[in-house]
């Protein structure tokens, strides 16, 4: 099993596997390049040497110094967590300067060596060591320096993330409170109308609580903020079931749905407490009157949930709309929103606008 998760492995990058090579065809570029300039810069002033000997001591020069740039990476890495840092970075540079001069002054006699050229200019000396110092030093401030820049750009980034984390764990946890707090108020709505149903009309309570089983498992299976415009309609359908087995004939209710918006986005169990509020505070009696219609202007979802009376447009609307509000201002900002407002011919409607956007299966 564990070779077979091994094989199923992404591949690294290929500049990772050549890494080395990249690496050190960088360190021959710069040092070709740097005895190109020192060639020109002869045949300008007209003291022309010999280009060969130029390349060999830049390209040992190059390649001693990036010898010994994943240690000093490593270093100053390590220099991050030492209290006294000063003392410490004074250390590396001079340990760097040793070893890189021994190794360029011991390429040099290897090479001019082998090519039986003379090498007598390239014997370590006190001087050579301290002519290198200021070339030295002015790579290690610089890569220093940009070590520092490229790591604070990383940390800056990585808090940035955990900041946009935070505040979408947080935007999410306050939705699912909002949702969550959507059904101990439907349900202790429903319950009290079943223990008022349950002596003299066993049956209709009996029927009662099965409708509220099929509506609670179709919302505890919920995993989403938002859903379906189709799949908000069947809610909303177990929820009248429950009501027309409360109220019976005296539930007048009517649902317009247009299959051309099945496939819009709304957010999960957002019309429930709504149409609840309409039949709660929109009747008299035994009689409600409730209708809910959904459109579509341009870019933007309507839809209206209208009562018949008796709870015109005051505050007795109670948990479901000021949630209602608070989600739609949580998910879409002032792209959405929820108003109340009375009928002239009495009753009232509550309109609920949000984007629309069409659901796409995660």
């Amino acid at each position: 099993m564990a070779a077979e998760q091994g094989s199923a492995a992404a591949p690294p990058p290929v500049w990772r596997r050549y890494a080395l090579v990249l690496w050190v065809l960088l360190l021959v570029a710069i040092g070709a390049m740097r005895a190109l300039n020192r060639y020109l810069v002869g045949v300008a002033y007209g003291h022309v040497a010999p280009f060969p000997p130029l390349l060999i001591e830049e390209l040992t020069g190059s390649l001693s110094f990036g010898a010994f740039l994943p240690p000093v990476f490593y270093a100053l890495r390590w220099l991050r967590r030492r209290r006294w840092r000063l003392p410490w970075h004074l250390a590396v540079f001079a340990g760097l300067s040793v070893a890189q001069t021994s190794l360029m002054m011991g390429l040099r006699l290897l090479v001019f060596g082998l090519v039986g050229a003379p090498a007598d200019d390239y014997a370590p000396t006190v001087w050579r060591y301290v002519m290198e110092v200021p070339t030295q030093l002015f790579f290690y401030v610089l890569i220093a320096l940009g070590l520092w820049l490229f790591d604070r750009y990383r940390e800056g980034r990585a808090r940035e993330l955990r900041a946009a984390q935070l505040e979408s764990a947080l935007s999410e946890a306050r939705l699912e409170a909002l949702r969550l707090q959507l059904n101990p108020h439907f349900l202790f709505n429903t319950l009290n109308a079943v223990s008022e149903l349950m002596y003299d009309r066993p049956a209709v309570a009996d029927e009662m609580l099965s409708r509220i089983g099929s509506l609670l498992r179709a919302t505890l299976s919920a995993g989403a903020q938002e859903h379906r415009l189709a799949d908000e309609w069947k809610l909303l359908a177990l929820y009248m079931d429950i009501q027309r087995a409360r109220f019976g004939a005296g539930l007048d209710a009517d649902v317009q749905g247009d299959a051309a918006l099945d496939d819009l986005r709304i957010p999960f169990l957002l019309l429930q407490p709504l149409v609840e509020n309409a039949i709660e505070h929109g009747g008299q009696g035994d009689r409600r009157l409730v209708r809910v219609e959904a459109g579509r202007d341009a870019n933007r979802l309507t839809v209206k949930v209208r009562d018949g009376g008796g709870g015109v447009a005051r505050a007795g609307h109670g948990i479901g709309l000021g949630n209602v509000e608070a989600r739609l201002r949580h998910l879409y900002g002032d792209e959405a929103g929820v108003r109340l407002e009375p009928l002239p011919e009495g009753g009232s409607v509550v309109t609920v606008w949000l984007p629309a956007r069409r659901w796409e299966a995660a």
